[in-house]
């Protein structure tokens, strides 16, 4: 089945002139001609969403929180914290997200593959917005990835896989008391970067406790630790055997995406998620952009794009290793996993253990 993507040029009109800011309506303009530079749009089938019903956030959302954002996005531009920004072209963009999360929901539904370019972003934004504390939203309004999985939950088992290079703590705090969404999220060690949470210990409250699974990589990871993260997240979703996948697909933790970006790992890690991520799914997967402001939007996204619609990678590279040191912090972080998810969720428990085993990461300890 092909790859179907989801894209309005609406989604252009949240923009933050005359100002500069790093999220901007360019960001999806290198995402489009990285995808037809790498033939990927090509062989895809576009879908034009109709406006939806901004209401429909309400779902994940405290409607106080909606109420507050439209409120002041009817007024001009202005900042709702010092890092994220709304304005009238604000509403427009949210319209048309509203109904580009169900045609993404209903093509998962269906059994499909949908890819959703859309902004703003949405993983840091929680039920009122910031979240887990963070001194900022992070660019991040609505959060569109948690309302297709929320959808998606109440046909079957959902799971979310989130790798951008920020944890997910709008998500994380969205569902981290509700059992029906596993949460698996790969990002830089919080204790280096914004927002400054998802510890390995972070695992869910309640009946949900175990369901959610944090798997920390310190700063200037290469390759051989970012496809390790992805390994032990994939067996995670193999065993869990979800009906449907939702991605939270950043590309700032490809090397080189922006100035803040240390991380050196390469295309290699985003093409195998996507390339495994429809075959696990009973049913079907749905990927929504987060970050990535650069590069790793015209290399890192066509490759993760050309995996979820069975292609090769479009831009195969040549691995980086990481030093000795970075080895065994992030070897250090994979017991630290283990540890903490002992006697709370087997499976999980399980994957770990098994890429500490057979990777020899745990000989680095």
């Amino acid at each position: 089945m092909a790859l179907r993507i989801v894209y309005h040029e609406d989604f252009m009109k949240h923009s933050p002139d005359p100002y500069d800011h790093p999220e901007n309506p360019s960001r999806l303009v290198a995402a489009l001609k990285g995808l037809e530079e790498s033939g990927v749009y090509r062989v895809s089938e576009s879908i034009s969403p109709p406006e939806g019903d901004v209401g429909l956030y309400t779902k994940v959302h405290s409607p106080a929180y909606l109420r507050h954002v439209l409120s002041m996005a009817e007024s001009g531009l202005d900042w709702l914290d010092p890092d994220t920004y709304v304005g009238p072209g604000t509403i427009v963009a949210l319209k048309r997200l509203a109904g580009a999360s169900l045609e993404a929901y209903n093509i998962a539904r269906r059994g499909g593959v949908a890819l959703l370019l859309g902004r703003p972003p949405g993983h840091h934004a929680g039920i009122r917005g910031r979240a887990l504390g963070a001194p900022t939203a992070g660019f991040c309004i609505v959060n569109t990835a948690a309302l297709i999985a929320r959808l998606l939950s109440q046909h079957g088992r959902t799971a979310m896989l989130d790798f951008d290079l920020h944890h997910g703590n709008g998500t994380q705090e969205i569902f981290y008391d509700d059992p029906e969404i596993y949460h698996v999220d790969i990002h830089q060690d919080p204790t280096t970067i914004y927002p400054g949470t998802g510890f390995p210990e972070d695992l869910g409250e309640g009946e949900a406790r175990g369901t959610k699974i944090n798997i920390i990589i310190p700063p200037y990871s290469g390759d051989d630790i970012f496809l390790s993260a992805a390994r032990v997240a994939i067996r995670i979703l193999e065993r869990l055997e979800p009906d449907y996948i939702v991605v939270s697909a950043g590309f700032d933790a490809y090397r080189g995406d922006n100035a803040f970006t240390v991380m050196k790992g390469g295309t290699t890690m985003y093409h195998m998620i996507g390339s495994r991520l429809p075959s696990i799914a009973r049913s079907g997967v749905a990927a929504v952009l987060e970050g990535g402001y650069g590069v790793g939007l015209r290399r890192a996204l066509p490759s993760f794009a050309a995996g979820l619609a069975g292609l090769g990678n479009p831009y195969p590279e040549a691995e980086e290793t990481s030093s000795g040191n970075v080895r065994k912090l992030y070897a250090a972080a994979l017991r630290r996993l283990a540890r903490a998810l002992e006697g709370l969720n087997a499976l999980a428990e399980e994957a770990v253990a098994e890429e500490l085993e057979k990777k020899g990461w745990g000989e680095l300890l």
